[in-house]
């Protein structure tokens, strides 16, 4: 029974979605307020710190967009004009999107619109940072490598320190940031120019605070309008709790848990969408939330019913948001909408249990709201409640698509060990968007900007001496004749040179990107909300608690495959030649399906075979290690990223056949350590034993998808379940996650798409509306292996 004026379902139904497909679904439109306010205002402040004028800007705008609350809402804030409307951002990119209205986007603006795009972009030209590095580094660099190196800039993450948001109040936060400068003033041994910098920076947080807590004073103001006219009694009270409770933060401490999920809403809102773009969320939210949801509860303000509802506000707003991407991202994360993961479970600082109630009252809503966002994902340790299991379980059947896990006994080690993060920042772990770890207030702005190495595309390239297949290009390093090779030795060699001559390509975009973003994107108030940037003075950007630059790597296993299949057939067992392998490989196997045949036959990844398991483990290794060669921006190297999203189905169009019995452009193999679709064969313990044997301590993040049938959820197979995930957490796999769609399903939303709106999937680290995504996308989901347990 709903305790409010119109219930959290209602309002999802009329929700406009902004999931990334092309065109975009019907209705959305692209709103121009914040380029129009943030151009006003770089206009004016010409010759001013860069940092000033960033947050000059977002002063500018939160001061002047529209500000609605829609019918019914008990959470506020929105970031366009209108709930149908996303919003861009010139000063990162201006000249896909004109290009963009006019093709696949073509329904976003009306002439009138265009018009004005054309107007703001021609203030921005070669201002904006995406179009700064071609004047460092050639297009030919990254655009010439016949897909085996593939460079886009997505959007950044981040988590700022709610748990001290919380306790302050951005006004405790600007009391931080005005006695700093106080002492700044009174420091006379400061060199001249770090004083300038510091002076400059510590006053743009201020501005930037500033026009934080007068954005939600204006919510406030217009909630007192609404409910002035408001003739439904039920829903005046609402908008005037609405009022008090925007009035009140985030300028100040939450005192209830409406107040703490209404001043998180606000921030991550400004911080994701408004300030700049990013992706993901990244909150430990049982563990922020639960201190207002007990004290609520133990003073007897709220039910747990009524916690609840709350929360299915929440998921509503989550659902609503949306980025506006490049078409050419549209199958590289096809239906993705942000990333917004978030996260329970867990351990506390003292290394115990961190569940709660909260815990449960997240998948709780998740499991009555059935929203793709926020994905919620469990952190997963030796002490966690078997009740909580169970209620996840419960939950994947239900949604088909949440929740993902996490491994503390693999992610605590590697941060420790691998990344030299001390003990007790490492316990506090999350999860910012799909894949990718990130500790919540420290200073780890991540940009998923270096791009994509595809390594069979590698492998393609060290059995053709760097010449592109199709283009007969040289693209890659001119790797030796493969006529020459005596041994699987020797053709690992030649693709690791591919796989380090494209991963110094990486660095370099990735330090130019980084280096740009530094001098012309400060991010003032996302500072104010990091630990230690008020106490040095600098902007975010100007350093960094953990220098995470991550390129994503696809198609291991695929290589894998083929290496094994090369060394077992090729130079062991000598049933075919080298040159006979090429050549079939050339012709994409024509004629050739009795060797193809054979070459599927050798042992395949996923069915705990050493003979092709250790292979895999020895290419992910390797290709951690050719990675780590490279210096990144800040002073940490680069290593591998498993946020791979829809790309080994997207980008496997760039290679050639592989030596596995792939042929030319079809997918890869999903996630980073997925078996490839259909060749595990020995059932989901065995795919657990092979990944296994790839140790994410010594390499990177994996993402493991798995498929099962939804009668293995139910009954006497829940425990069977739970059993299982005990295994993958004692092997020390980092990460699992399932789809548990029945195959006729899939194929009859196929056939009737308008019947399954709202059918969701996991595609790879993200989940997704099965009817967003390609014929292409949807047919590599069905073909995936479907597991069975005893």
């Amino acid at each position: 029974m709903t305790v409010s004026a119109v219930s959290p379902q209602t309002l999802k139904e009329n929700i406009c979605f902004k999931t990334l497909k092309v065109p975009l679904r019907p209705g959305v439109r692209l709103c121009l307020e914040r380029p129009r306010l943030l151009t006003q205002s770089y206009k004016e402040t010409e010759g001013e710190p860069m940092v000033l004028r960033r947050a000059k800007a977002l002063s500018r705008i939160l001061e002047n967009m529209t500000v609605y609350i829609q019918d019914g809402e008990r959470i506020v804030g929105n970031f366009a004009s209108d709930p149908h409307s996303l919003t861009f951002y010139p000063e990162l990119y201006c000249r896909w999107v004109e290009k963009a209205v006019n093709d696949g986007y073509r329904d976003l603006l009306d002439e009138r619109g265009i018009n004005e795009l054309r107007e703001i972009n021609e203030y921005w030209g070669n201002k904006s940072v995406h179009s700064l590095d071609s004047k460092y580094v050639s297009r030919d660099y990254w655009r010439d490598t016949g897909g085996a190196f593939v460079w886009f800039y997505l959007f950044e993450g981040g988590i700022p320190n709610y748990e001290k948001i919380f306790q302050i109040g951005l006004n405790g936060i600007m009391e931080e940031v005005e006695r700093r400068l106080t002492e700044l003033e009174n420091d006379a041994a400061i060199h001249a120019k770090d004083f300038i910098e510091q002076k400059d920076t510590l006053e743009a947080l201020i501005i930037s605070l500033r026009a934080v807590i007068n954005f939600s004073k204006r919510y406030a103001g217009k909630a007192k309008e609404l409910a002035r006219d408001e003739g439904d009694e039920k829903r005046s009270r609402e908008l005037l709790e609405i009022a008090a409770i925007c009035d009140w933060i985030p300028a100040n401490p939450p005192t209830t848990f409406h107040e703490a999920l209404q001043s998180f809403w606000l921030i991550h809102m400004i911080t994701h969408i408004i300030e700049i773009p990013m992706v993901g969320c990244g909150v430990r939210f049982d563990r922020i939330f639960y201190p207002f949801y007990k004290k609520d509860r133990d003073e007897g303000r709220i039910t747990k019913q009524e916690a609840q509802e709350l929360l299915e506000f929440l998921w509503v707003k989550f659902e609503e948001v949306g980025h506006l991407h490049p078409p050419m991202m549209a199958e590289a994360g096809a239906g993705a909408n942000m990333w917004q993961t978030i996260i329970i479970g867990g351990t506390t600082p003292e290394d115990e249990d961190a569940t709660n109630e909260v815990s449960y009252l997240v998948l709780d809503t998740a499991k009555s709201m059935r929203t793709l966002q926020p994905p919620v994902a469990i952190r997963y340790h030796d002490k966690i409640p078997n009740d909580l299991i169970m209620s996840a379980i419960d939950l994947i059947k239900v949604s088909h698509a949440h929740p993902a896990f996490f491994n503390d006994k693999a992610m605590i080690p590697w941060l420790t060990t691998k990344k030299g993060i001390p003990l007790e920042d490492a316990l506090d772990y999350g999860i910012n968007s799909c894949m990718e770890w990130n500790i919540p207030g420290k200073n780890i702005l991540t940009r998923t900007s270096a791009g994509l190495i595809l390594l069979p595309k590698c492998l393609e390239l060290a059995l053709n001496m760097g010449v592109d297949k199709f283009s007969g290009r040289q693209i890659g390093y001119p790797t030796p004749d493969p006529t020459s090779f005596q041994s699987i030795d020797d053709v690992m060699e030649a693709f690791l040179k591919q796989v380090r001559f494209f991963s110094g390509r990486a660095a370099r975009m990735s330090d130019i990107g980084d280096a740009l973003y530094e001098e012309y994107l400060p991010r003032p108030f996302m500072s104010a909300l990091i630990d230690d940037c008020i106490e040095k003075g600098k902007d975010c950007r100007r350093w960094s608690y953990h220098g995470k630059r991550a390129p994503c790597t696809v198609g291991a296993n695929n290589v894998a495959d083929s290496l094994a299949a090369m060394k077992k057939v090729v130079f062991e067992e000598k049933r075919i030649s080298l040159d006979e392998l090429l050549d079939a490989l050339k012709h994409n196997w024509d004629g050739k399906e009795d060797l193809r045949r054979l070459m599927l036959s050798a042992p395949k990844f996923g069915n705990d075979d050493d003979y092709v398991d250790l292979m895999a483990r020895e290419v992910q290794v390797r290709v951690t290690e050719e990675m780590e060669r490279h210096p990144g921006y800040y002073g940490v190297s680069l290593s591998p990223e498993g946020s791979v999203a829809a790309a080994p189905y997207a980008m496997a169009i760039f290679t050639g056949a592989t030596p596995d019995g792939r042929k030319d452009g079809e997918p890869f193999h999903d996630g980073t350590i997925s078996p490839v679709q259909g060749r595990d064969t020995n059932g989901p313990t065995a795919v657990l034993k092979s990944a296994s044997k790839v140790d994410p301590v010594v390499t990177y993040n994996h993402l493991l998808n798995q498929k099962f049938m939804p009668q293995f959820l139910e009954g006497d197979f829940r425990d069977a379940f739970t059993a299982y995930l005990k295994t993958w957490s004692e092997l020390g796999i980092y990460h699992i996650q399932f789809n548990v769609v029945d195959r006729d399903v899939l194929l009859d939303a196929q056939e009737h798409p308008d019947d399954h709106n709202d059918l969701m999937v996991r595609v790879c680290g993200y989940a997704a509306y099965f009817v967003d995504m390609s014929k292409g996308l949807q047919d590599d989901i069905i073909a995936r292996t479907e597991q069975k347990l005893s």
